[in-house]
């Protein structure tokens, strides 16, 4: 009989009584048991028996025609998962006239018994496999939930260093970052942030790294696994009110040409409220007026791509740059006064109000003054009351989040008719969400 000796071993097992040297002795002593001939010993090290795709396992296969017999240590070292082990010796062994033998759990595919005890064995191995898997991934969630960053990988995060397991932050680079942040507010593309830190002095990194940090939650203080966020224990770099207007500018980005900047204002927020279609920009030259620049439907612009030629109104640029500042100018007004007549709202205090309430009245339960009807009465309406607060309290800070003070808009209007194109440009992305353009109608959807 010739015999193939399977073995493998994972990473993890190195240190444990599965090691390649102990498999083998084992193995070699049985077929000089059975006076079988070892034909080869095919090796799998640091590999996980979770899938077929072993170097060794598959050149073993690709041997059977010379085989008689394929030996292992243990069923679970062909393979953790119950499909493959039934595949390999059914649709390989079986059909190859091979036996399969476990010296461990000695079983022999040459027997019915045999066969049978692989198909329960299998089962247990995979039972164990996916049983480990489990316990590793609530561990991580675990882990996630207590405000710790995941451990996967040997690299610590841009801005941060680990130590017994927390990440501190590293000066030098959670600088870098705040700078980052800054600047793609204001220029509102990776490739010129990437320009300007080198301009700084600060050593610039790839351009997808940037794009990572900049979508990373880490950075205002959350961990996440699994596509859930949980508040981590480690100390922010941003704000997590700069983060969501980063993240609201990033989804804004459509790709241009980061290395151009675009000579079109409101390039991409214009839609026409006749067909839907979105404005684009275009100049004339004339040599004695110089050059004209507007905005016009697409639908207008280039009909010969449409049903119908849309007959919505063209805009002069300068017009309705014009139009945007005089509305800011008008918010800033009304900011103004509301901010007057506003009262902030202490939710806080009135959250705590209502707790006093409730231990008011359980007190008067436990003294026998109220009975149990009573007692759940209250305790229900009090706990409606204080959900609504938290409620209220959460949606109010969410808004606060995205207001722009008067002082900014004010700010904000001044540059937009002074200030360089590119400040010009971030400010518009900003602030302005939508324009709608209806012949002499311009209607304006701000973000705040």
């Amino acid at each position: 009989m010739r015999a193939a000796l399977y073995l493998r071993v994972s990473t993890q097992e190195q240190t444990e009584n599965y090691s390649i040297e102990a498999q083998r002795e084992r193995l070699e002593a049985y077929c000089k048991s059975r006076g079988w001939v070892v034909y080869n010993a095919y090796i799998d090290g640091g590999y996980s028996g979770a899938n077929m795709d072993r170097p060794a396992l598959q050149q073993m296969l690709a041997d059977l025609d010379n085989i008689d017999v394929v030996l292992v240590y243990r069923l679970d070292r062909l393979s953790r998962s119950q499909r493959d082990t039934l595949t390999l010796i059914e649709d390989y062994f079986i059909k190859n006239d091979v036996a399969f033998v476990s010296i461990t759990e000695t079983l022999d595919t040459s027997t019915p018994f045999g066969k049978a005890m692989i198909g329960i064995l299998s089962v247990f191995a995979q039972l164990e496999r996916e049983t480990i898997t489990e316990r590793m991934r609530l561990g991580q969630i675990k882990r996630a939930e207590e405000g710790f960053a995941a451990m996967g990988g040997d690299y610590d995060p841009a801005g941060y260093a680990r130590q017994d397991g927390k990440l501190i932050i590293k000066p030098d680079e959670a600088e870098h970052i705040r700078t980052a942040f800054d600047l793609y507010e204001q220029l509102l593309s990776i490739t010129k942030v990437q320009r300007e830190l080198k301009r700084l002095g600060y050593s610039v990194w790839r351009f997808r790294r940037y794009r990572d940090i900049l979508a990373n939650k880490l950075y205002c203080g959350y961990v996440s696994y699994a596509g859930q966020h949980y508040r981590g224990q480690h100390e922010p770099i941003i704000s997590e009110e700069q983060f969501e207007r980063v993240q609201a500018l990033l989804s804004r980005h459509r790709g241009h040409n980061a290395h151009k900047a675009k000579q079109s204002l409101f390039s991409g927020l214009i839609r026409c409220g006749r067909c839907g279609e979105p404005f684009v920009s275009y100049h004339t030259s004339k040599s004695k007026y110089g050059v004209y620049r507007y905005y016009i439907c697409r639908a207008k612009r280039f009909p010969s791509e449409y049903g119908q030629k849309c007959e919505n109104r063209t805009w002069n640029v300068k017009r309705l740059e014009e139009i945007v500042q005089h509305e800011i100018a008008l918010i800033t007004l009304d900011k103004e006064m509301s901010e007057r007549k506003s009262k902030r709202i202490d939710y806080n205090k009135l959250i705590k109000n209502v707790d006093t309430k409730i231990e008011r009245i359980l007190s008067l339960y436990a003294d026998g003054e109220i009975d149990r009807t009573a007692l759940d009465r209250q305790i229900e309406k009090l706990n409606a009351e204080k959900n609504r607060l938290i409620r209220e309290r959460r949606e109010y800070e969410e808004s606060k989040a995205k207001q722009i003070s008067r002082e900014e808009l004010e700010r904000y209007r001044i540059d937009l008719a002074a200030a360089d194109f590119e400040t010009k440009q971030a400010i518009v992305q900003k602030l302005i969400k939508s324009i709608t353009i209806n012949d002499k109608s311009v209607s304006i959807e701000w973000f705040f």
